[in-house]
This record gives C-alpha cells, structure tokens and sequence, in this order.
C-alpha cells in the first residue's frame, strides 16, 4: 500500500546534481513515446489523492534525472542504476525512510507501465523490481493532546459564537472522535452521515470504505452544525463560510483544516499541534483504553497493524518509568 506521511518537509534539490544540459536519461522526441508510462501508472491508482501525490514525486524524479518535466522524461529508458542513485540522493535529502520507499514503489510502477507499453524490456524491468526498499525506521513525529488541551481547544471554538465556531468545534470533534485523516474529514458528505449506527461512512487510502464510529461528545457537536447551521441539503459535509457568516456550498481542502486548527489552537493558547496530531491523540486513547492493535489498526483505517504500532506509545512510558525506578548512583 502506498504510504503518504503527512508531516514531510519539501523536498530541496541542489542545483548541482546535473550540470546544464546533462541528464540521466535522453529527452523522448515528439514522436517516440504516444503513452507516457507515468501517466499510465497514475491513472491506475485507485484515488484522486494518490494520484495527485504521486505525481508529484514523480514531476520530482524527473527533474532529478534531468527532464523539465514528469511527461517529458524517457521512463523507458529508467535503469536500475538510475534508481538506486534517485533513492540515495533522496536518503542524502533527509527524507524518511518510508517515503523515500514511496518514491521507489512509484518508479516501479512506471517501469511496469513501461514494459506493459514496450517501451522497456523485460530484464531492465526485473532488475528494477528486484531493488528492495530501504530498511530502518525513525521515531514517530508529532504528539498526542493530553485532556486539558483538548478542552482548551474546544473552549476556543464555544467562545465564537458565529456559524465559524460551530463548524470548527465539529469538523475538529469528528477528526479527534473517529482518528480521521483530513483528507477523509473534507471528503464527508452529508449522505455518508449513518444515522442509526451514530456513525460516519469514510472512504479512506486506497478507495477502501468504513464506518466510523463516534462517541456521544463528537455526535453531538456534529448534530449541533447540522441542525443549526448547516442543514440536510446535499452536499459536503463541511463547507466553507464566508464574511458575515455566509454559509456556501463549497467543500473545505486539506489546506484549510490546517489553517483552521493553527487559528484555534492560538486562540486556546496550548502548544503547536497538526491536523494529524488529533489522529494520534485517537489512537493514544483507544490504546490507553485497552483496545487492541487490531480494533485500533480498523478504526483508523490502515491496511497493516504495522502502521497501527506506530502510534502505540506505551513502551516509551514503560521506558520512562523504568528509568524513574533505576537507583545506580
């Protein structure tokens, strides 16, 4: 499954990987390529957000193998060497290791679009397969809100009385309540709203659908929007409002959750937080309540409970309090 982080740093490219006009690989001509494998390889992932990140790693590539651009680049010409030399100038950059794997699981892609079009044979297609992802892991960004800053945060929201105040305290509530994505939070309509399971139909990575369960307190901040502001027209579930509390019909972006959460979390005057540090703080709980990996592993929507482990944080706590018990001085 295609891994996204959602905290990486954009990626800075020295100017004197290639010299000027040097390249790893020939620019095609307007004749030689009718179907660029890369294209092909995006429009067989499953959502429009792989999509989108995806060839921005590859636009990326390309420019490290010194094409202008992610259409113009000769992919049937990609070798297992210029492989490798993309994966370690990404390492070089500082990029984690999963997505670096990322990348390196997009150019394998292409290099079986590639084939599939024949416009690369089947021993440079192996040799490419056969390259094996980087091993290693990092410890995991971000943190989990303890309670007090979760009140906080909700206080912030109860104090503007505008329609603003109550989207937010909602839209904020269904992330921290049901460990979304943001992603999956703008992509909410108002059908997806499950009624009689006091639950949320998300559709999550890799176009796979769930339900999400919410707790009475998130429930009830959502019926507040809906029934006080928002309404049950069709449409997203959380839209946009403009000055003198216009309410549209135009559906939030990831951007602006983001910049919603950094203008409450000022005003409730606690500590720097992500949209995704509401998901952890989700899956904090759910494994301080004694759920297991796996119930977690399903709410959150991964597709490995290896993924799940990440957000598990005990055995730093188990860590800590063994360092408090050591007496060797």
């Amino acid at each position: 499954m295609t891994q996204m982080p959602d905290d990486e740093p954009d990626l800075i490219l020295s100017p004197a990987l290639l010299s000027p006009g040097e390249g790893f690989l020939p620019a095609p001509s307007a004749s030689d390529v009718p179907v660029s494998p890369a294209r092909a390889y995006l429009l067989s992932l499953n959502s429009p957000r792989s999509r989108q990140t995806m060839a921005s790693f590859l636009g990326i590539v390309a420019g490290m193998l010194g094409a202008v651009s992610l259409d113009a680049c000769s992919w049937g010409s990609l070798r297992r060497h210029h492989v490798m030399a993309v994966t370690e100038l990404l390492r070089d950059t500082g990029r984690a290791t999963a997505t670096v794997n990322t990348y390196l699981s997009a150019l394998k892609g292409v290099a079986k679009e590639a084939w599939m079009l024949r416009l690369m044979d089947v021993e440079s297609f192996q040799h490419i397969r056969a390259v094996r992802n980087l091993r290693g892991s990092r410890l995991p960004r971000g943190r989990a809100l303890p309670p007090e800053e979760i009140r906080a945060l909700f206080e912030a929201c109860e104090t503007d009385k505008t329609s603003l105040g109550v989207r937010d305290a909602a839209m904020l509530a269904v992330i921290l309540g049901c460990g979304l994505r943001r992603s999956e939070a703008v992509g909410l309509d108002f059908r997806d709203v499950v009624t009689s399971e006091r639950a949320l139909r998300v559709l999550g990575k890799g176009n796979k659908e769930r339900l999400s369960y919410m707790p009475a307190g998130s429930w009830q901040r959502l019926l507040l929007w809906i029934d006080q502001v928002r309404g049950e027209q069709p449409g997203p579930l959380f839209t946009r409002i403009r000055r003198f509390d216009t309410l549209t019909n135009d559906r939030l972006t990831d951007q602006a959750v983001y910049h919603i959460l950094q203008v409450r979390q000022k005003q409730a005057g606690i500590g720097k937080c992500a949209p995704h540090d509401l998901r952890r703080t989700f899956a904090t709980a759910m494994l301080d309540n004694g759920e297991d990996l796996i119930t977690v592993k399903d709410a959150m929507g991964h597709a490995s409970v290896t993924t799940t482990q990440q957000y598990d944080r005990r055995g730093e706590a188990r860590l800590r309090t063994a360092r408090d018990r050591l007496n060797l001085t």
